[in-house]
């Protein structure tokens, strides 16, 4: 989309209070656009609460996606550092690997990642066990690789923190009915006819010149009611056997010596969280919105019964709580950032890769918005790649 044109400050309003989301408000806040930050819950509480947040550009292709999310790793070291942010964790990552396969992928990876600049080491068992004292690493010894570049965030800090800059530079945030989206009309409420009417449940309507809509997996449904004219297609995540929905479980309090880095093992993923607690994940847990509450609280047990396998930090800890997160994922595995076809004056961003590249993302949306130049680093990722025939343009 070429400039806007309108004169004073470019009204904006940012629909998704998300790590991106708040991301971008800060940037645009802080730029001297007049923001306006929507959210139907309170920031933060969707996908980003739930999320690994794990900074990384560990296995992402191709070469352009990879680069992209090492940037995102990078502005994100920038960004905690001008803040003296708490919640930013560059701690480091350890991932092992002990089946033939698994092994000859991993040694294949870090070289792959090494040739391409990125941080990525094969390491001793006993260099692992100086890394992180409190492992219980297998026998025989398998394939370990060390990445420390890679940290994490804690997100609810973060979104806090975020969201107060942006206010402080001017934006406002809006939550509940008063953020929640139920139109969205083109050309009323804006000077010379062009421009936007946002409504929403509750309050007032809001006049804007741009709508970025970043609200995860309600982004297709956002398209939709802009007019879009061709799909924002996500990964199916409503109904029963869907992929995007994740289990995510908390575990403590985290005994001596506890936990100070990302850990990968082939069938748990851990990392410290706040208060005391870690954060749990397994690849293998086959649960969505629809499995039984009996089934989920199973298999949060057994995600600490493998944590348990791998760190004497956990033997005597308890679940502590555990949730299904829907994670929003791009049908073809790459981000979704641009100006949304069909409806001129509506930019999109969606992507499964969230965390990593918020901050990153967030500067390159901003610039776009403010002086109507594109980014050629977003150029692989328009909504526009998409053929208007996409059976699933809802992800349900």
């Amino acid at each position: 989309m070429p400039g806007t044109g309108v004169a004073g400050p470019l009204r904006c309003v940012v629909a998704g209070a998300g790590v991106l989301g708040v991301c971008l408000a800060m940037r645009l806040a802080e730029a001297g656009a007049e923001v306006t930050l929507l959210d139907r819950d309170q920031p933060g509480q969707a996908a980003t609460r739930s999320s690994f947040a794990w900074l990384n550009s560990n296995d992402k292709a191709p070469r352009a996606y990879h680069d992209l999310n090492h940037a995102g790793v990078r502005a994100w070291e920038r960004l905690a550092g001008s803040l003296g942010a708490a919640w930013y964790r560059p701690a480091g990552n350890l991932e092992w690997a002990a089946t033939a396969a698994g092994r000859a992928e991993l040694a294949g990876r870090v070289r792959r990642l090494t040739g391409w600049g990125y941080p990525a080491h094969l390491i001793s068992a006993a260099e692992a066990g100086e890394l992180e004292p409190s492992l219980r690493l297998p026998r025989p010894a398998p394939v370990i690789a060390w990445f420390p570049g890679e940290g994490y965030l804690l997100t609810e800090a973060m979104v806090s923190h975020l969201v107060s800059h942006a206010v402080r530079h001017g934006a406002t945030m809006l939550t509940g009915e008063r953020g929640r989206v139920t139109g969205l009309e083109a050309g009323a409420e804006a000077s010379g006819g062009g421009g936007w009417s946002v409504r929403t449940a509750a309050g007032p309507v809001i006049p804007a010149d741009v709508v970025v809509c970043c609200a995860g997996i309600q982004v297709p449904r956002l398209a939709e009611l802009a007019g879009a004219a061709g799909p924002v297609p996500l990964v199916p995540w409503a109904e029963p056997g869907a992929t995007a929905p994740g289990l995510v479980a908390e575990a403590g309090p985290a005994g001596s010596p506890g936990l100070t880095r990302m850990v990968h093992a082939p069938d748990v993923h851990l990392r410290p969280h706040a208060g005391g607690l870690v954060h749990l994940e397994a690849p293998g847990a086959a649960v969505d919105l629809h499995t039984p509450g009996g089934e989920l609280r199973r298999w949060a047990g057994e995600l600490l019964h493998r944590a348990r396998r791998i760190t004497g930090g956990l033997d005597d800890a308890a679940v502590t709580g555990y949730r299904v997160c829907v994670r929003p994922m791009p049908a073809d595995g790459q981000s979704i950032a641009g100006w949304l076809p069909g409806a001129r004056g509506v930019y999109v961003a969606v992507t499964h890769s969230g965390v990593t590249l918020g901050a990153h993302l967030a500067g390159l949306i901003a610039a776009e918005l403010l002086s109507g130049t594109a980014a050629a680093e977003l150029a692989p990722y328009r909504p526009g790649r998409f053929p208007a025939g996409n059976p699933h343009p809802s992800g349900r």
